[in-house]
């Protein structure tokens, strides 16, 4: 097997996808990168790697000058309430004229803004800039971040906000690969990175997010959502959705076509 380098995302959000990454990495050989989600489609862009775990952002963006294949192994999607990404607004909040977030390259954050632009019309300039959630309202009218455990509630919630306003869930990273020969069984080992219990996914609740003395009110219950973990033929019509979302909203340059490794000829 030719050497073969791989790049993940170093989010924690991720690891559930390569949980046993370094195990099957040392087994067959594979170089394994981490870098952030802009620099692991770069890497891949590049031909510095043959395989990413990316998003629909960095598969769009390569239209016009790689012909990428997607791994059909494991994935994540977001469905509803998931509190994975949120929006927050400035307790003194007059008008959203501005929005800052440390993590502007990544797909959630991109997504975050076409949420409030398709649904309430609003198209702050962004800010980037690091430090607390209280550190980046000061500095804006509004924060896209993604969640940690010590953010207090949000005021929206990004792939909840998506899912009412495109009705299809948010495909967020799934594995891409380069046009080239990889091993036949390269999905096989690809799923095996996973943590070894990966459900087909996990349903969240919002009272699990909040601290045991937050308020509950009537309707706390009703809010919830799934978090999917494998690539299904429902995945594809998802990221069609998406790319068709990202494209209008422009972010990518033209409409990739969602192409399957094993099932769509690198040789078209």
């Amino acid at each position: 097997m030719p050497p073969i380098t791989i790049a993940i995302p170093d989010n924690p959000f991720f690891l559930p996808l390569v949980q046993n990454r370094a195990l099957i990495a040392q087994q067959y050989n594979f170089t394994i990168i981490t870098a952030s989600e802009e620099r692991c489609a770069e890497l891949l862009l590049t031909n510095r790697a043959e395989i990413a775990l990316m998003s629909p952002l960095g598969y769009g963006e390569a239209v016009a000058q790689v012909d990428y294949r997607i791994i059909p192994a494991t994935a994540i999607c977001s469905e509803g309430f998931t509190n994975i990404g949120s929006v927050y607004f400035s307790p003194s909040l007059q008008t959203i004229d501005s929005i800052a977030s440390p993590n502007g390259g990544d797909f959630i954050i991109q997504a975050g803004k076409i949420v409030l632009a398709e649904k309430f019309d609003i198209h702050p300039k962004f800010i980037a800039a690091r430090g607390s959630l209280d550190e980046l309202l000061a500095q804006a009218d509004s924060a896209l971040v993604w969640h940690s455990p010590d953010l207090p509630p949000a005021s929206l919630d990004i792939s909840e906000e998506w899912l009412d306003a495109f009705e299809t869930p948010m495909p967020i990273a799934f594995w891409v690969c380069r046009p080239d020969d990889l091993p036949e069984n390269i999905t096989d080992i690809i799923r095996s990175f996973a943590a070894h219990d990966l459900p087909d996914y996990r349903i969240v609740h919002d009272h699990e997010c909040e601290s045991p003395e937050s308020h509950h009110d009537e309707f706390a219950d009703y809010r919830s959502g799934r978090i999917h973990y494998k690539w299904t033929d429902e995945t594809e019509d998802w990221l069609d959705h998406t790319l068709d979302a990202l494209f209008y909203h422009q972010l990518i340059p033209a409409l990739p076509a969602v192409k399957i490794f094993g099932r769509d000829s690198i040789h078209e």
